[in-house]
């Protein structure tokens, strides 16, 4: 009696694994995701499944000459450093370099300020004018901010 349950537990488990290894490597949209390393390579248009393509190809703000220089490292839930302090009415250049294994961007709401990388990719933009102050940086892929992907950049006088 003992054996047929260990058996039926055993086949379950195994149904169970197999149905989650095919819903893994197979889109919503039915196509599959490359794999790199064992973690699917998701394009920001496949992150979710209902993820928009279009909410997140509008291009970069222009870079300025002469401008301080700022790097970001987005990892898988993070970002490197979290927190820029910068210098008002100063303009800036801020790029975005994704190490991580999905799609990340770099988005300040409060400036209209957005940045898109698919994994080893980096994109940059440039802010200027900015009044003394501390604005918030995020991811906005569903979940990415609620996990940790959350930054501020402080504007000092």
């Amino acid at each position: 009696m003992r054996s047929d349950k260990t058996l039926l537990a055993a086949g379950i488990a195994a149904v169970l694994i197999g149905l989650i290894g095919m819903s893994a490597s197979i889109g919503a949209d039915g196509d599959r995701w490359e794999s790199r390393g064992g973690w699917p390579s998701l394009s920001h248009g496949r992150m979710m499944g209902w993820w928009n393509d279009s909410d997140h190809d509008e291009p970069a703000p222009a870079l300025f000459d002469d401008a301080e220089e700022y790097q970001i490292v987005a990892g898988d839930l993070f970002f490197e450093p979290s927190r820029l302090t910068v210098r008002a009415a100063t303009p800036v250049n801020i790029t975005i370099v994704n190490e991580g294994r999905v799609f990340h961007d770099l988005t300040i709401s409060e400036l209209d300020f957005h940045l898109n990388a698919d994994p080893g990719q980096s994109a940059s933009g440039g802010l200027e004018g900015l009044a003394p102050g501390e604005y918030r940086f995020e991811c906005t892929v569903p979940g990415h901010a609620q996990a940790g992907m959350v930054g501020s950049v402080i504007v000092e006088a």
